[in-house]
């Protein structure tokens, strides 16, 4: 079904782009507004320098956790932010790599396959690149990956990329993703391609996704920054603005909330992580506007 490696690239990089163009989404980035330390055009840049290591992740020429590493190497030439996309390639890679499938639920289990498919070396690669991008992660008990004994432990015990991410905290859902088949990235897909069939507009899907996401799941990179009871009440605030849009059919009633959450330096990210991989899942089923 999908045998095009040239387009596995493309849909990634895509993928990234679309969703960061999505406006309003409560508390990112987005072609409105920037954060102090990160910009648009950071996001932009990311992508699109991103694509040879995608194009390597779709014929497959390394394993994924060494793929994620490259990715972060190849587009921090290219920009001077920190963290951009670090949540999103440990995402898209497996998905670039399993592009070859028949479905869009085989690309998801198959994508799975690809992290089990790891062993230490790629885990280390995860953590170096986790290192170059100093991005937020919630606290685990084992493994975690601000510290120092994790590389060890790592190496001396085989751990691959999938029997670390079960190890992850239960609130890690890029870590649940990544170990059980992409549920919450298909399910946002098929989300997207209602909310487009019913509005006809890409930004308006996009923004339905995001906050859908935001109403579902509580982000865990909020949760490192302000504790879980904020990060619920956001949780709850975007399912309000959910049922406000049923009413107004605009996008602007998530303004508040975005407006909100800037103000207090709260950002979603793993969200924004989630509706890439949603959009990545829309593309490989045939999403075009």
């Amino acid at each position: 079904m999908f045998a095009n490696e040239f387009e596995a690239a493309i849909v990634a990089v895509e993928s990234m782009l679309l969703e960061v163009a999505g406006n309003p989404k409560a508390g990112n980035v987005d072609r409105d507004h920037d954060f102090e330390d990160l910009r648009y055009e950071h996001f932009i840049v990311s992508s699109v320098s991103s694509f040879p290591v995608f194009l390597d992740a779709a014929f497959n020429k390394q394993t994924a956790g060494k793929l994620v590493l490259e990715a972060v190497r190849a587009s921090s030439k290219w920009h001077a932010a920190s963290n951009v996309h670090f949540g999103a390639f440990l995402l898209l890679i497996p998905l670039t790599m399993a592009w070859n499938s028949e479905s869009v639920f085989e690309l998801a289990k198959n994508a799975t396959e690809k992290v089990k498919q790891t062993d230490f070396n790629d885990s280390v690669a995860i953590l170096k690149a986790f290192k170059l991008t100093s991005a937020r992660v919630l606290n685990a008990e084992k493994l975690s990956l601000e510290s120092d004994e994790t590389e060890r432990f790592l190496v001396s015990n085989n751990i691959n990329v999938y029997e670390w991410m079960k190890l992850a905290p239960k609130e890690n859902i890029i870590a649940k993703e990544l170990t059980n088949s992409f549920k919450i990235s298909l399910k946002g897909g098929r989300m997207l391609l209602k909310f487009f069939e019913e509005f006809k507009d890409v930004n308006t899907a996009i923004v339905l996704c995001y906050h859908s996401l935001l109403s579902k799941y509580v982000d865990p990179l909020v949760i490192s920054k302000v504790g879980f009871d904020l990060a619920f009440e956001i949780k709850s605030k975007a399912e309000s603005c959910l049922r406000e849009f049923e009413e107004k059919q605009s996008v602007e009633v998530f303004r508040k909330l975005d407006d909100e959450l800037i103000s207090i330096g709260v950002n979603p990210g793993t969200i924004a992580d989630l509706t890439i991989s949603s959009i990545f899942f829309a593309l490989a089923e045939g999403w075009r506007f």
